[in-house]
């Protein structure tokens, strides 16, 4: 319990404070704060329509705040002079759509940013996507096109492609809902794995028994403002908020 609780004591890897957005008039996320500390997994619930999916892009700068600050590490991405390929950088992001080009292997797909955008060397690049596909068991797809993969298997090359650029944190917005559901504990198997590798996530899920699972923390949102922010058992088991209790109950139900 001791070195659980050193695993989480250190500094925020990502810091939203009072985070606030609106589209005209309709207010998406009002004054929305909450950390992710290192080596963290956060699990971001809630309705549709809460502000998981605007808060995920706020984050991941595609699109901006009207009000407060999200912080990464030390440097605030919500100022206009933050270098946005910088910040993206140091944030893998994994989307519902694998995303990956039609026309390209699964070793280019994975190369890409890396050669390209950070300007690494190929070859060590092609070593270190190499050295990854083989710890999720897919080297020899190396030279397959995505049409020739599972989706289960493209949403793996998706995150592999994420971790290339060794980032400081990683962004799952609903990696798993365009799955059929036979595939998807391949990769929250993966996901897990993460974590006990000491990866930093925050996911968004409507996967309620691998949030309960995989998380250290729960962030529940509704109507754009945090109701719930506390461990899995607090937030999903124990919490006395009516909303929480309907919310949860929901799923328990189906």
């Amino acid at each position: 319990m001791e070195m659980e609780n050193s695993r989480l004591s250190s500094q925020p890897v990502l810091r939203l404070d009072n985070v606030t957005k609106a589209y005209g008039t309709n207010l998406i996320l009002d004054h929305v704060s909450f950390d992710v500390n290192e080596h963290e997994v956060v699990a971001l619930l809630g309705p549709s329509g809460s502000g998981k999916s605007t808060l995920m892009k706020c984050v991941n700068l595609l699109e901006h705040v009207n009000d407060g600050q999200i912080w990464l590490g030390d440097t605030d991405i919500t100022d206009p002079r933050a270098r946005e390929n910088d910040i993206r950088a140091r944030i893998g992001v994994v989307f519902q759509q694998f995303n990956l080009f039609p026309h390209m292997t699964v070793l280019d797909n994975i190369i890409l940013a890396s050669v390209h955008v950070l300007k690494k060397d190929k070859q060590e690049s092609i070593d270190k996507a190499m050295n990854l596909l083989k710890r999720i068991g897919m080297a020899d797809k190396a030279k397959s096109y995505p049409d020739r993969l599972s989706g289960g298997q493209q949403q793996r090359v998706a995150i592999v492609r994420a971790l290339m650029t060794d980032p400081k944190m990683l962004l799952l917005d609903e990696i798993t809902s365009a799955l059929d559901p036979m595939l998807v504990g391949e990769v929250l198997t993966m996901v897990m794995e993460l974590k006990e590798q000491g990866a930093t996530i925050l996911m968004a899920t409507h996967e309620m028994s691998f949030a309960h699972k995989a998380a250290d923390r729960i962030v529940l949102l509704r109507g754009g403002h945090i109701i719930e922010n506390g461990s899995p058992q607090e937030v999903m088991d124990e919490s006395t908020n009516p909303e929480t209790q309907e919310f949860f109950s929901y799923f328990r139900n189906l």
